[in-house]
This record gives C-alpha cells, structure tokens and sequence, in this order.
C-alpha cells in the first residue's frame, strides 16, 4: 500500500501520471521503485518525484520510465487518462479545447 502523500503534486495532470505509475509497479510482486531505475537508468529519486506527482517530464524520461515499468507511454498515457476521468467526470483535455488552442 502507497504511504500518504506529505508533499501536493504540482497538479491534477501530475498527479494521475504518479498514481499510474504506483499502478503500475503495485501490479507485479517483482517491481519496485529499484527495479525500475536499474531497468530504465533513472535515478530512484527521480522516480520518487514523478510518483508523488512533483515532477514534469520531458518525452525522453518518459520513454526510460516506461522501459523500467514494462509498458509503453501510450499504456502510461492511458491509465493516467482513465484515473483522471474517474476523479474529474471527463478527459484531461477534449478535442475541442484542443482545436480552441
């Protein structure tokens, strides 16, 4: 079970990433914050960051994440897309705020 958060996450959008990614190491027995830097190259601090929702990405970090998890991005994108709508009753961002840029 995830410890409380002491720290706010810099935003909704972060923060669901974190809760993606604490999905998905709580779904393998064999995965921790370690396993996931020594498979990604990222440092476990870093990791720690993106989870408690403080961190902002680039793509790169992303793509290295997702090695270290066993996913894709688009299956990250996806669980944190879904936890989203679950909290806030929509998508992060529909295709009509998007055309309005």
């Amino acid at each position: 079970m995830a410890r409380p958060r002491t720290v706010e996450p810099r935003n909704l959008h972060v923060a669901t990433l974190g809760h993606a990614i604490e999905s998905v190491i709580a779904g393998d027995k064999d995965m921790n914050v370690g396993t996931v830097a020594d498979r990604s190259g990222l440092d476990e601090k870093q990791i720690g960051i993106l989870i408690r929702g403080q961190g902002n990405p680039t793509y790169e970090t992303l793509r290295k994440l997702c090695r270290g998890l066993g996913v894709t991005v688009s299956e990250l994108q996806l669980l944190a897309e879904q936890r989203y709508e679950r909290l806030c009753g929509r998508s992060p961002q529909s295709l009509d705020s998007f055309r309005k840029g």
